[in-house]
């Protein structure tokens, strides 16, 4: 049996993919042993050639789950959790790839540590520059401030991205709340434990609710920095999306589920004041304006 299953979601990435199937079959780790990694590819009913495109390039060595349809990121994963069966999942983005040695070093932190349930890779942009990629739970505060443009002024930009996140260390493991899952592996049996992704999440937000969840069960999320990618970013939801109402949608609906009603709804209170104060301030210096020109 294969130590890990790399799944890479695909819906119309048939000009993509190549970039992180090709990536993982040229890990020093799979050359060596091509039992290593089990590469499933859990297809949303691409119309682009796709899956004939994966089936003539890799001559059997990609298994293609046919969705039939477009369910969703997080549907997609399920489905493929659900036709295999190694001790560790990989989730690859399709404009990823990875560094060698990522699985290797990915599969043996987490043999090293029995309560690590998700572990996120190092990732840079193309550029070289490494992605934030990792990131903490919302409090109310850093969600107004991240929803509003008060999270922009530099005394506070820093309580909008997290607290905690000032003091990360890009070059050392450590502990943090989530990771992206654009080159995340995940325990088989905290899947089992906690149940597989939440399907209401179409795009976005499944794995910070499933980061929430695990936490949630006692399990651990951890950075691991010797595990690399590189990431183009938006993959299939670049030009195919309105992206941020994705984003937006996907956020409340994790607020609503981990925070309750009065939270949520005190939030888009609190944000929707930031208008009248405005409106306010721009009425008292009419006023005073007034008086002035008196």
């Amino acid at each position: 049996m294969s130590r890990v299953d790399v799944v890479v979601v695909c819906w119309n990435d048939r000009a993509k993919i190549a970039t992180a199937l090709d990536s993982v079959f040229a890990l020093s780790e799979v050359r060596d042993d091509p039992s290593f990694a089990n590469v499933v590819v859990s297809d949303n009913g691409s119309s682009d050639g796709s899956r004939e495109f994966i089936g003539e390039r890799y001559d059997g060595r990609v298994t293609i789950v046919e969705n039939g349809a477009n369910l969703g990121f997080a549907a997609a994963c399920n489905r493929a959790f659900a036709a295999t069966s190694s001790e560790y999942v990989f989730l690859l983005n399709p404009d990823a790839e990875l560094k060698d040695g990522a699985l290797r070093e990915v599969v043996a932190f987490m043999d090293a540590h029995a309560r690590c349930g998700i572990a996120g890779s190092r990732i840079y942009n193309y550029d070289g520059s490494v992605q934030q990629s990792v990131g903490e739970f919302d409090t109310w505060a850093g969600a107004f401030l991240r929803s509003s443009a008060w999270g922009e002024w530099p005394l506070l930009r820093r309580y909008a991205n997290g607290a905690g996140l000032r003091d990360f260390d890009p070059d050392r493991p450590g502990r943090v709340d989530l990771a992206i899952g654009a080159a995340l592996a995940i325990r088989r049996a905290m899947i089992d434990a906690i149940g597989p992704f939440d399907e209401r999440f179409f795009l976005y937000h499944e794995e910070v609710d499933y980061a929430k969840r695990a936490a949630g069960a006692g399990w651990e999320t951890w950075f691991v920095p010797a595990s690399e990618a590189v990431h183009e970013g938006m993959g299939s939801a670049r030009g195919q999306y309105n992206v941020e109402k994705r984003k937006q949608t996907s956020r409340r609906k994790y607020w609503m589920k981990h925070h309750g009603r009065a939270w949520y709804y005190s939030l888009v209170g609190a944000l929707a004041g930031r208008y009248a104060l405005y409106l306010g301030i721009v009425a008292g210096a009419i006023v005073l304006g007034r008086r002035f020109l008196r």
